[in-house]
Formats: structure tokens, sequence, C-alpha cells
């Protein structure tokens, strides 16, 4: 299969072009994963994901995946890399593929960019992403977004109020806090609060499915999911553009970039697919962890204002990112090795934080880690999605923390955690029970 012209955009695939790409890739995984090489096993979401991370560090600084792609888990690169000018998510040049489905990976020997997201899923593109930003610092910026800490905090306070006395980590907790909070910040109606939920199991794979392709029927409803989120978003703009008020809509309308009410509609999609999904994970990461080292637990049901402490351990020792996959934009020298344009490097990122150079005991989860100035974590660091969200992320995790650990001191973990199968990227859990005592 040949690929099409640069000027002419691909046509949607259909189901049996997409369902071929999709299996080619998941046995291309399996083979190599089979033969050794630690990158591939992690995309088959091999459990022992720590000891695949420990034997991609081993392996050098930067080196070469038999898929092709160069891997690496040392902090200090992995920092570099995550910053680098000359690196992005997506290819270079505006004709570039937002996926290879049309392409032959037996040719093009290339496994990035495994799923196509479909045009509702905000661009990658670092211009896209600039102006993002530059709408949202005002109003969900690292030094604004504060500011919502209340809505945050009632919207979590309300999931509370009606949890039984045995229930979900994920089904119960996670997940309507995460779009709960969200929507009590953007200023949605309860009715699209519901939707939201509804879907958010759909629209969860997006961010596992560039390295990890999902079943055909996953595919599907994923870029199913992400057009519905996109309507309500655009009817929701359309309702605060005609009547304002005092939600973060409504703000970011008032300050919107040159892109107008359409990039503040994709502010919202980014938000509910991207930012929803990172913080559910981050909630059940964060209860999870500390449950599980109960005197963590004790040190913030003492003092409730160490929360945001236990995020940020949380977004260290077990991130909700785990694989950052980036594109050289030119030649690189970097780690040693010389890579040339338009080649994949994946970022392991929970291998880095546990860098033994970087992280003393890095093992350990320890919510009084020092905070000098060479702490630091890569979770949600980079030049795209990730920092776009990462503000309202920590609101919203802290919110749910500090209001278990003043609600619920007595919560504790019944049987095992089911976490999500082949989702080498979130490791999201699906299922824990919790019993309030």
């Amino acid at each position: 299969m040949s690929t099409p012209p640069p000027s002419a955009p691909a046509a949607d695939p259909t189901d049996s072009e997409l369902g071929r790409h999709l299996l080619t890739l998941r046995g291309l995984h399996f083979v190599f994963g089979a033969l050794g090489d630690p990158y591939a096993e992690r995309l088959r979401g091999e459990e022992d994901h720590l000891l695949l991370g420990e034997r991609i560090r081993a392996r050098g600084a930067l080196h070469r995946s038999s898929l092709g792609t160069w891997v690496t888990a040392d902090a200090d690169l992995a920092a570099r890399l995550l910053e680098a000018p000359l690196l992005s998510g997506v290819h270079a040049g505006p004709a570039a593929p937002g996926s290879h489905v049309h392409e032959n990976v037996w040719e093009t020997w290339r496994t990035c960019h495994t799923t196509p997201l479909g045009e509702d899923f905000p661009s990658r593109r670092p211009a896209d992403c600039d102006r993002l930003a530059d709408l949202l610092r005002p109003v969900l910026g690292p030094r604004t977004c504060g500011a919502w800490r209340p809505d945050a905090e009632r919207a979590v306070h309300r999931v509370l109020d009606d949890l039984p006395s045995h229930f979900d980590l994920v089904r119960d907790l996670a997940r309507p806090v995460a779009i709960g909070s969200l929507t009590a910040i953007l200023g949605l109606p309860d009715s699209a609060r519901a939707e939201l939920l509804d879907l958010m199991p759909a629209f969860g794979p997006a961010l596992d499915s560039p390295l990890c392709p999902p079943r055909l029927p996953a595919a599907r409803a994923l870029t199913d999911a992400i057009g519905r989120v996109r309507g309500l978003m655009e009817a929701a703009v359309a309702a605060r553009s005609r009547t304002p008020a005092g939600d973060a809509l409504s703000a970011l309308l008032a300050v919107r970039s040159d892109g107008g009410p359409g990039d503040v509609a994709t502010a919202g999609v980014l938000s509910a697919v991207v930012g929803a999904e990172i913080t559910a994970t981050t909630v059940a990461n964060s209860v999870l962890a500390l449950l599980n080292h109960r005197d963590q637990w004790s040190m913030v049901c003492a003092d409730p204002s160490r929360a945001a402490d236990a995020v940020e351990e949380t977004l260290r020792w077990a991130p909700p990112l785990t694989l950052r996959s980036l594109v050289t934009q030119g030649r690189l020298e970097i780690g040693g090795e010389v890579l040339e344009a338009d080649e994949h490097v994946v970022v392991v990122v929970d291998a880095a934080q546990r860098d033994p150079k970087r992280y003393k005991d890095p093992d350990s989860f320890r919510i009084d880690r020092p905070r000098d100035p060479g702490f630091s974590h890569l979770a949600l660091t980079d030049r795209e999605h990730a920092r776009l969200v990462a503000p309202l992320v920590r609101v919203q995790c802290t919110a749910a923390v500090r209001a278990l650990a003043e609600r619920l001191p007595a919560l504790r973990t019944k049987g095992d955690t089911v976490r999500r199968g082949r989702s080498p990227v979130v490791r999201a859990p699906l299922s824990q029970s919790l019993a309030k005592d």
C-alpha cells in the first residue's frame, strides 16, 4: 500500500483498513516483545512495568528499540527531551499525517500515531498548543487556576455526600470527581456532567491510543465519543456567548485568542478528554498510594493541607502518563547519539522518575520528599497537551485528596486493584473496592 501524496489529505480509513493496521501493530509489539525488547514489552502492557523500565535504562541513556524508536529512561535526558524545541508530538510540516493507517508499516517502519483520533481531538502542533496556552493562561494557568479551587472543592464534596459505605474507587469516586469538578469550573449543566460521565470509558483510551493500538470497536467508539464531547462544548460555548456567567468558559470567552469561540470549545474538549482522564487516574493513583502506605495517609489526615504534597509525590511515583511520544523536527545530537529528522523518540516517564541518579530512595512513596530546587518530576511537563491541563489537574486532585482526608480518615481498600487492560501509557486503575471504615 503506497503512502498518499503529502499535499492530499488521506481519506478516512475503512473498518477493514483500520482493523488491519491496528492488528499489524499489535502483532509487531507481540513479536518484538517476545524476542526480549523491553520497550515492545511495555507496549504489550506487561504487568511488571517497573522492571521493564530498569531494563530500558540499563541499555544506556538513549538506545534504539527493535521497533525503530529511540527510547530513554534516564531522568536528566528525559527532562531535556521533553523541553527540546526540535522535538514535538507530531511530524513536521502542515501536511504531515495524523496517523499512519494508510501507510505500509513494513515499508515505513513507523509505529507512532497508531490510531486516528479525528478532527475533533485538539491538535498537538506546537503553534496550536501555544495559542491554547495563551488562551488558558489568564483563566486556567499556573497562577490563575487556584481561583477555581472553591468550585472544585464543592464538586468533590457533592460526590462524597453520595458515597455509600462501600464503593468503587474509579466508578464512584475518581471519575465523578474528575467530571464533576470540571463541569462545575467550566459552568456546564448537570445534563452535560451526566453525559460526560457516560462517555468517559469510551474516550479514556485516547492517551494510550497513539502508541498502543486499541481493538477496532474501541477505536471507533473513541472517535465517536470525542465528537460528542466536541458537540457538548460547542453548545456550552454558544450558550455562554449569549449569556455570560461567573464560570471559566465565560472567562475564556472574555479573553479569547484570535481563534475566537472555536478555541474556547477546543480548550473544553482538551480539558474533558485529556484533563479528566489525567485527573481521574491521578486521583485513583493518589488514593491507592496513600492507603497502601498508611503512615503517609496518616500524615495527610493529620494535616490535610499536605494533600498537595501527596499529589506531587503521586505524580512522581505513579504518573498518569508513563510514556511520552515525540518526533524529531530536525537533526538532533543528544544523549551521545545523532538523531535525524522525523525519528520517533519515547520517554519512559515512570522509570525516569525512579532514576536513582536523580532521586534518593526512588522507590519509596514519601509525601515529605524535600522540595529543594533539585526536586522535580516529568509527569505533566511538556510543550503540548500535558502542560495545558496541568494547573487544573492539580487543583482538582488536591481538592479530592484533601476532602477524603478530612471526611474519611478510616478509608481502606478491600481486595485487589484491577487495572485497565493493554494500557501501557496511562496504566489506569479500572476498579478497586473501598470501605469508609
